[in-house]
């Protein structure tokens, strides 16, 4: 496996078949930062290319000398995308993580006929503002590393200031909503959205990406891309009553549920997440706490305590009072119905 010469990426560039992922083009073209690794400088034939926004692998499948190099490059817990679905069933076997599941994630695009308006009245003690790196460092704001993060991932404030966009909405010192753009290629952006989850379900990530969308039209970008989970409702809302236009479904991999929201999954599907983590863990241990979490979220209160006692008997420390305030955090948003359960609260009260 060698690593390219950024000046060296453009040879990568015949062997992208998909195009769902902008950043990996990008890249290759030099402009935003990430790295590339091939199987030979001057005729590549498979790819590992490294961005802001997700790692592709691409080219041919069977060069088991670079496939077996792909994990010392990748994290347990970083997600893998495959370019084509010839790759779809390799990921498991040359990713550290050989329980990393696939998941379904969805690409819209906006063109600026499209783009639908949206009333951007704020709520009463609300403020809008554009992200302006040469001061937004000296607001003390809660949420500020977030969007400080997510500029960072540009590699140089200059290439944000000049190519970038983006807008954030605060209610006194809290950043609630922010819209940023990922990366650019040519006449393109990409953007995206985080809502702070105490001010959500208010219009305001609407708002502040309706916004960032008119200031990217009015850089001159033509098109506009939009990538979310399959199954993160409040996204697909926002793109689809916006006038982004749905392109079709991709696929990645994931070591966790790949979820914006805990609501983004019925209870049946966590418990299917749970049942997956907790037969992986046979091997991966480190990954019990992510199936606990999931048992709670499927609401099963006996798997919940069972499970909390198998890792008991283990290596694996468990947070008590941080899963009881996680329980109630997530009443408010009408799940866990079943843990009133006396039993359950004597559980986690017996470990305080």
């Amino acid at each position: 496996m060698i690593k390219l010469n950024s000046k060296d990426f453009n040879k990568v560039a015949h062997l992208i078949k998909s195009r769902n992922e902008l950043s990996v083009l990008s890249v290759i073209n030099g402009r935003m930062p990430g790295e590339v690794y091939v199987n030979n400088i001057k005729n590549p034939t498979v790819a590992l290319i490294l961005t802001n926004e997700c790692n592709l692998i691409a080219g041919r499948t069977n060069d088991e000398a670079f496939n077996s190099k792909v994990n010392a490059k990748l994290d347990f817990w970083d997600q893998l995308t495959p370019d084509s679905s010839e790759w779809i069933e390799k990921i498991p076997s040359i990713h550290k993580n050989p329980f990393i599941r696939k998941y379904a994630r969805r690409h819209y695009e906006l063109k600026i006929d499209d783009f639908v308006e949206y009333n951007i009245n704020l709520p009463e003690g609300y403020e809008m503002k554009k992200v302006d790196i040469s001061n937004i460092e000296l607001k003390d704001y809660e949420n500020l590393d977030k969007v400080l993060n997510w500029i960072k991932s540009w590699g140089e404030d200059k290439r944000f200031k000049n190519y970038g966009s983006g807008y954030f909405i605060h209610n006194e010192k809290v950043i609630v909503s922010f819209s940023l753009s990922d990366c650019y290629y040519e006449d393109k952006i990409a953007i995206g959205v985080y809502t702070d989850e105490r001010y959500r379900n208010k219009g305001l990530g609407k708002i502040v990406v309706a916004t960032t969308i008119m200031d990217c039209f009015a850089k001159g970008y033509k098109k506009i891309d939009w990538m979310c989970v399959d199954s993160n409702k409040g996204s697909i809302a926002i793109a689809e009553k916006l006038g982004f236009t749905y392109k079709n479904k991709y696929y990645s991999f994931s070591s966790y549920p790949p979820i914006e929201n805990p609501t983004d999954l019925t209870e049946a599907e966590w418990y299917e997440w749970a049942v997956y983590l907790e037969d992986a863990s046979i091997t991966e241990e480190c990954l019990l706490i992510d199936c606990l979490y999931s048992y709670i979220k499927s609401n099963d209160v006996e798997k919940t305590i069972s499970l909390i006692a198998k890792m008991n008997t283990g290596k694996v420390t468990i947070n008590y009072l941080k899963i009881k305030n996680h329980i109630e955090k997530l009443k408010t948003y009408g799940m866990c119905s079943n843990f009133t359960n006396t039993t359950f609260l004597d559980v986690a009260t017996s470990n305080l």
